[in-house]
């Protein structure tokens, strides 16, 4: 049952805040029935919630995960390098870490721009985008990836190899914002964590934006060395 609990949740994906009850139980390989039992079961321990279009995630499983040690640590170490990037490029800077079930990007703090009245959208498409150019990093910097430079195969490898070879990935919207992401290495070259800086295209300056992302990455990197409790779950 707990191993089923946790395919449910595993289901919520970067970008979609809620899901219906039928997606679930496709991503999760059960029946409806089954899916409906154990949802009904994590939404009385909070740690799903009824949205307006479906299930979403809930603040019970936000206070967990508030409390994991690793977190904490990478929050305090790279939060004052993140505040220093949002004065210099005013942008919105975000802080992650890799999803343990895999090479996706789990949020960890964020510092952001004030954003006046309707400007929700343009806020959420920033979000996206960062999520994007940070899970793009965890991949390409993943424990076991090959060394930088051109590889053979597919889209993906090749893609990899590219962001490994420039050290950031750059993720731009239809909508137009601009997501850029940088990794946070180990001694052994994988990513223990990601920033990543975002704003609307034409008014967030890529370049020096990566510059200074590529600086406060080597910073949080120097001091997570000095830590070794913070290297990558394998």
């Amino acid at each position: 049952m707990l191993s089923r609990g946790l395919s449910v949740l595993r289901c919520f994906r970067p970008g979609e805040p809620e899901l219906q009850l039928s997606e679930i139980a496709r991503r999760a390989d059960m029946p409806k029935a089954t899916a409906h039992r154990i949802i009904a079961e994590l939404v009385d321990e909070g740690m799903l919630e009824r949205g307006e279009r479906g299930l979403r995630l809930g603040v019970a499983l936000f206070a967990l995960g508030t409390r994991v040690p690793r977190q904490l640590k990478l929050r305090r170490l790279a939060l004052p390098f993140a505040e220093q990037l949002h004065r210099v490029t005013r942008g919105n800077v975000f802080v992650f870490i890799s999803d343990a079930s895999g090479p996706d990007a789990a949020l960890v703090d964020a510092v952001r721009r004030v954003h006046g009245g309707g400007a929700e959208h343009g806020a959420e498409d920033e979000a996206r985008a960062s999520v994007l150019a940070a899970t793009r990093i965890f991949h390409a910097f993943a424990p076991g990836a090959p060394p930088a430079g051109p590889l053979p195969g597919g889209p993906a490898a090749r893609e990899a190899g590219r962001v490994r070879d420039q050290g950031f990935a750059a993720v731009r919207s239809t909508a137009g914002a601009v997501g850029i992401a940088a990794p946070v290495l180990t001694a052994s070259s994988t990513a223990a964590a990601a920033l990543a800086v975002t704003g609307p295209q034409g008014r967030l300056q890529a370049v020096e934006a990566v510059s200074h992302l590529r600086a406060a990455c080597a910073a949080v990197s120097r001091a997570l060395q000095r830590s070794p409790d913070m290297a990558p779950v394998p």
